[in-house]
């Protein structure tokens, strides 16, 4: 449900209110500064090109989670004078509260589960979504929620919108189209809350079709 709901979200974010240039046909340009002269050197070319993406993906993610572990560090600094100490201030704790509301509107039941449920939305977008379904899976009181916060839960954090993505999108579009690189870095964060929106689209759906549990 997710890549209907991100088509959706992102024609709402950017209305197409202009003739697009691949309506009716598409014409593929001939790029003759990159055309190999045979297979091995068509090889050689994606070779290159992979190990371009590669390594902006590794810089451009490292980069991003060093300084949302610089706004950690300095958030939990601050808590520390605020009397903030357990759980410390971070960026988690700050988007779990944030995220509470969403997951009223997804649904949760009106318990203790809203807050659980909203902690692991926080935890994919600030961390990833593998760190928030080990939480789901292995830890309490996440383990321990009602089969429908569970539900939502799984919908809501099956997404690639987390704040790491950042780095793997810029560095993947930027080596593929060197020319657009500024367009994409505009958009990053755009179609990081889109991305997120999407996914908490199809758990909203998933909540309100699924109603009883045997």
């Amino acid at each position: 449900m997710s890549i209907p709901a991100s088509l959706a979200i992102s024609k709402l974010r950017y209305p197409e209110v202009e003739e697009t240039l691949t309506a009716g046909k598409v014409v593929v340009p001939d790029d003759e500064e990159h055309a190999a002269s045979n297979a091995i050197h068509a090889f050689a070319n994606g070779a290159w090109l992979g190990i371009k993406i590669a390594g902006s993906i590794m810089a451009s993610l490292l980069c991003i989670l060093a300084f949302v572990g610089l706004v950690d560090g300095l958030l939990t600094w601050w808590g520390r004078f605020l009397n903030i100490n357990s759980p410390p201030l971070t960026l988690n704790l700050i988007a779990g509260y944030m995220f509470y509301p969403i997951a009223f509107l997804l649904g949760v039941p009106r318990n203790s589960d809203l807050l659980n449920v909203s902690r692991l939305i926080a935890e994919k977008v600030i961390i990833n979504e593998y760190s928030a379904f080990l939480l789901l899976k292995n830890e309490a009181p996440y383990n321990e929620m009602s089969p429908r916060s569970i539900l939502i839960s799984t919908y809501a954090l099956c997404g690639f919108g987390n704040i790491g993505s950042l780095g793997i999108q810029i560095g993947i579009l930027s080596q593929l189209a060197p020319s657009r690189a500024g367009d994409v870095a505009r958009l990053a964060v755009s179609a990081l809350v889109c991305g997120v929106i999407s996914t908490l689209t199809s758990a909203a759906v998933a909540g309100l079709v699924i109603t009883q549990w045997e």
